[in-house]
């Protein structure tokens, strides 16, 4: 039988034309599906790396034993994270977050390696999840004030609101004042740096002491020779 009787060349044309779009169509919709895997710029030897990947085969054979251990999961983001493997890393990291979701370590080393790949608007996101996962850890809330001032500059207006946030949620834990304090002689703002420098001294463990009163006084002086 001639199809090119029955089929004109034309419809042929058309029918395989169609087909190949399909298929290009469902290859650009699996593609879609498959996140692009991202890596980070890594400088380590063939030994080191041998290393790694002879530990990320230990952990993966204790997580058949243990499916559920916290340490393991975030042993392994940091492993793949050492091999540049960022995604694999962060997936890692989120898994270990779903066994323990009050812990917020997993979303501050998911932000921290998105702020490797310059990914800045994903690495704030994920410190804000830090922060609902466990809003009294003082980390966070120095994670999210180093983000504004050094990468994402256009919210630096947010840093006193996140630092005083901070304060508040965390009692005043001295690890985030002393950073405050900091930051506002670093503004200028030499009388509010005093305030929470007074309060640094009675927060700090009494070794840490001295300095702190060493840096009140400087920036009294600091305050006192711009009133004169």
């Amino acid at each position: 039988m001639n199809y090119l009787k029955i089929f004109p060349k034309k419809y042929l044309l058309f029918g395989l034309s169609a087909v190949i779009l399909l298929v290009l169509a469902g290859a650009v919709i699996l593609s879609l599906k498959k996140p692009v895997e991202q890596f980070l710029p890594v400088l380590i030897d063939e030994a080191t790396t041998q290393q790694i990947n002879e530990r990320i085969a230990k952990d993966l054979e204790m997580l058949k034993l243990f499916p559920n251990d916290y340490n393991v999961y975030m042993d392994l983001g940091n492993l793949e994270n050492q091999l540049g493997h960022a995604t694999r890393a962060i997936d890692y990291y989120h898994r270990a977050w779903e066994k323990i979701p009050t812990n917020s370590t997993p979303w501050q080393n998911i932000g921290n390696t998105y702020i490797q790949l310059g990914d800045y608007q994903k690495a704030e996101e994920s410190f804000l999840q830090a922060k609902k996962a466990n809003p009294g850890y003082y980390f966070t809330y120095f994670n999210l004030t180093k983000l504004y001032k050094d990468f994402l500059t256009n919210k630096a207006d947010k840093i006193r609101e996140v630092y005083l946030e901070g304060l508040k949620n965390t009692n005043n834990d001295y690890q985030l004042l002393q950073p405050f304090a900091d930051y506002l002689v670093e503004i200028k703002n030499y009388s509010e740096a005093i305030e929470y420098l007074k309060v640094l001294v009675e927060k700090v463990p009494s070794g840490g002491r001295p300095q702190v009163i060493d840096r009140l006084n400087e920036v009294q002086a600091l305050m006192d020779q711009t009133s004169s």
